[in-house]
């Protein structure tokens, strides 16, 4: 790698914990810390998985009100665990008036790969309100074209940062205590898995340990 793509890892921080944090963990915190919202905003995290469980830590501790939207109740106590302060099932609520109530979203970070998920959520933003993606969906999403006017709403994606964004992202994690949930597996294990990964079974980042 060129030198200018290089992070430093603290020493408080081990290289298999580190590495979800250089790819979901620098997104999740990059797109939140730059999105705008302050400090009691609510902000909705869309999806537990890879990035959306170190986004649910990550708003918490920048002083979200933060919301974590998933499907189904099993995911609640392990989203409240995580630092959120609600919890929407988006399987029997409708994800965009369970906002509303709320106070609507400043923010709703979307880190699922469904389109229809993402477009759930839209009719729940506050004034101002913006849809930021970095779940990538092949599927498109729908904006009602009125509301966004009238709301000033915005859509915004969000891919990763730099390796300064890397450094911040790692010692933020240090000074806040937050780690990615993570399988560790050799690497002669390494089509087992990457199996578990695909599946979506893995909880939920796989590193690969060499020797």
């Amino acid at each position: 790698a060129p030198v200018e793509a290089l992070a430093r890892i603290p020493e408080d921080l081990s290289d298999v914990e580190a590495a979800p944090l250089l790819c979901a963990g620098i997104t999740t915190f990059n797109a939140l810390r730059k999105s705008g919202a302050g400090a009691g905003d609510v902000v909705a995290i869309l999806g537990i998985g890879g990035l959306g469980h170190l986004g649910v830590q990550y708003a918490n501790k920048m002083g979200f009100e933060t919301v974590a939207i998933a499907r189904g109740k099993d995911k609640e106590a392990l989203a409240k665990k995580l630092g959120a302060r609600h919890y929407i099932d988006s399987r029997d609520q409708n994800v965009a008036e369970a906002l509303k109530r709320l106070g609507g979203a400043k923010i709703i970070l979307a880190t699922v790969t469904s389109g229809k998920a993402m477009s759930a959520t839209i009719g729940g933003l506050t004034i101002d309100g913006k849809l930021i993606m970095v779940g990538a969906s092949e599927e498109p999403v729908e904006v009602p074209i009125v509301q966004f006017i009238m709301g000033r709403h915005s859509v915004q994606g969000w891919p990763s940062g730099t390796s300064s964004d890397s450094q911040d992202t790692l010692a933020f994690s240090v000074m806040t205590d937050i780690k990615p949930m993570i399988e560790e597996y050799p690497l002669e294990r390494a089509a087992e898995a990457y199996g578990r990964m695909m599946s979506g079974e893995a909880r939920f980042r796989v590193v690969l340990k060499v020797s």
